[in-house]
């Protein structure tokens, strides 16, 4: 498995840090068989530069979860990268209609360029087009997708302000390569400055890069990692992007 970098500032004590790399990698389940550097806030020199038209209309009203669900499921996909000899898979979601796209860093770390594509709710696999924003120290990619006409989804909007602590939260993704898995739960801290955002709501290998959305349907972190035994989840805070940007 690959290594999830940077996040023992979340955890409070050694032992707390040692079981928690226990699961790095948790995007990077290594289940894909095809049938089934420091680069802080800045875009690769191979990219050209990000697109406009960020959906940020926030809803203004509380749904019911299966209603959020339904509405937004289509903007979650599964990613599936390879280094040429080990195939890996995690999760990533639209933010803007015309193919604006946020996963996790790691997702795609030491993998090889031209061997990952994403997969839709509707089993529509797309390649990636370009990388518009990349950190490894914050975890996050942003990039764009080449869409056809056979694609059709939701965006999902951004958040303009975090939740409470106590607030109920959700994420939709692929644990263990079972697509569209939605799970739920209250945002139980923050950590390292609020750059990220400590869950009940649960988070398995292969669902890092998937949103974690308040009941408004609006995303406020991207899924990240996860302990299942102590019910320890953890998120990029969404604010960390600054997408205001796109």
């Amino acid at each position: 498995m690959k290594r999830l970098r940077n996040i023992t500032v979340i955890v409070l004590s050694l032992i707390v840090v040692q079981q928690f790399y226990g699961c790095r990698g948790c995007s990077q389940s290594g289940i894909r068989s095809r049938s089934a550097g420091s680069s802080e806030k800045k875009a690769s020199a191979e990219y050209s530069s990000p697109d406009k038209g960020l959906n940020s209309q926030a809803s203004s009203s509380t749904g019911s979860l299966n209603e959020l669900f339904n509405k937004y499921r289509s903007a979650v996909f599964m990613v599936l990268t390879s280094n040429g000899e080990q195939e890996y898979q995690g999760t990533g979601f639209f933010i803007t209609a015309d193919g604006i796209a946020v996963s996790n860093y790691h997702v795609f770390e030491g993998t090889s360029r031209g061997n990952d594509l994403i997969k839709t709710a509707d089993g529509v696999e797309l390649q990636i087009e370009r990388v518009v924003a990349q950190s490894r120290d914050d975890d996050y990619i942003v990039f764009k997708v080449r869409l056809n006409e056979r694609v059709k989804y939701t965006p999902i909007p951004i958040a303009q302000k975090n939740p409470e602590i106590g607030e109920d939260v959700f994420a939709i993704g692929n644990p263990l390569g079972f697509e569209h898995t939605l799970s739920k739960g209250i945002v139980s801290g923050y950590r390292n400055n609020k750059s990220l955002i400590q869950t009940t709501a649960e988070i398995t290998r292969g669902s890092s890069g998937g949103p974690l959305m308040n009941m408004k349907g609006e995303v406020v972190g991207i899924t990240t990692a996860g302990m299942g035994e102590a019910n320890l989840n953890f998120a990029v805070n969404i604010e960390v992007l600054d997408l205001s940007r796109y």
